[in-house]
């Protein structure tokens, strides 16, 4: 393992004039947006990065300069219309509060946390993109939004009325159609008001049918996330992880896609996603192995920016194909940190133990 390296590349992320460190481009160096200004690439209309700079900094010993990230990230938490919350404020607005105990922190997270609730359907999705009325949106729903639910957890520890509700009715309007009976996912569907799922398919990965490598590691950790909280979907999130571990090659760092061509880009980043979700289930040699070989092929070891190399963003567009991303490294810190140091990592949780 090699946490002190990791830590000592995550500590050099830092804004710039309200902008904040995304993908990296061809030259190694970070692309730079504002967290507050549209992103063409980004599926939810505005970058929905952010709070992985905050996060992974915070985990970093960089108290100050996290408080600066989170606060460029501030006005997002009154957002209407996007599912995005939870990635933008439980790695900073959470674990800031794990990190100084400053009350602004927890106040900061229960505002994203009630907009986020705020986006519940009838039927119970919490529509991933859009105005609630939009017909073209309405019901759309992407397996990115399991992880943005442990947000909600959080708030329904921190007291938050309906927050657990919301996020149980989000999973059970949801696991029917995105988790396929082998345990591999969809990566989107549309759900109609009275729960009929209207049709299933994928926006980053290689087809309607295949398996989208970051999507499969986002419902391993949201549905690990949702066990530790409830002590539910045990079995479903134990489906997911298996899927994806039986399906990793050789050199254990994921395709962009299980499903795509052989050549084709590899995603560092669902593997660093899914070693953190192998921990949270208690599946130790698993998570150090997929470490291991992340560490010894993809750590960035050069002077290019970025901790976690060889990952990619958004295939279908071209976008990022071989890159260093924020929530690539902030997964990976955090489960080097789970493994190396416990002591000093900062576990979103705090109010429950399971």
């Amino acid at each position: 393992m090699s946490l002190a390296r990791a830590e000592a590349l995550a500590a050099r992320i830092a804004p710039r004039g309200g902008l904040l460190p995304h993908v990296t481009g061809p030259d190694g160096r970070w692309e730079l947006l504002s967290p507050l200004h549209a992103e063409d690439a980004a599926l939810t209309g505005l970058p929905w990065t952010g709070g992985f700079v905050a996060g992974q900094l915070w985990l970093a010993g960089e108290p100050d300069r996290a408080a600066a990230v989170t606060e460029i990230l501030r006005p997002r938490a009154a957002e209407p219309t996007t599912h995005d919350l939870g990635f933008l404020f439980w790695p900073s607005a959470v674990l800031g509060l794990r990190a100084t105990g400053d009350d602004c922190y927890r106040v900061l997270g229960l505002r994203a946390a009630a907009s986020l609730a705020a986006r519940a359907l009838p039927s119970g999705v919490i529509q991933v993109i859009g105005e609630l009325d939009d017909p073209e949106r309405r019901g759309r729903t992407i397996v990115d939004t399991w992880p943005n639910l442990l947000l909600l957890w959080w708030a329904e520890g921190e007291g938050m009325p309906g927050a657990g509700e919301a996020a149980h009715a989000h999973l059970a309007a949801t696991l029917p159609a995105l988790l396929r009976d082998d345990g591999s996912t969809f990566h989107a569907a549309r759900i109609a008001d009275d729960g009929a799922v209207l049709e299933c398919g994928t926006i980053n990965g290689h087809a309607a049918g295949s398996t989208w490598a970051r999507g499969q590691a986002w419902a391993m950790h949201g549905l690990a996330s949702a066990h530790r909280a409830t002590g539910m979907y045990r079995e479903e999130a134990e489906r997911t992880a298996r899927w994806f571990l039986d399906h990793l090659p050789e050199g254990t760092v994921p395709p962009w896609d299980f499903d795509a061509p052989a050549g084709g880009p590899l995603d560092a980043s669902a593997g660093a996603i899914a070693a953190s979700a192998l921990l949270e289930l208690g599946w130790e040699d698993d998570a150090r192995r997929l470490l291991d070989g992340l560490v010894a092929a993809c750590l960035n070891e050069g002077e290019s920016d970025g901790v976690l190399l060889h990952c990619c963003y958004r295939h279908p567009i071209g976008h990022g194909l071989d890159c260093a991303t924020v929530w690539g490294d902030f997964f990976l810190l955090d489960a080097l940190k789970r493994i190396e140091a416990p002591d000093r990592r900062l576990d979103a949780w705090g109010w429950v133990d399971r």
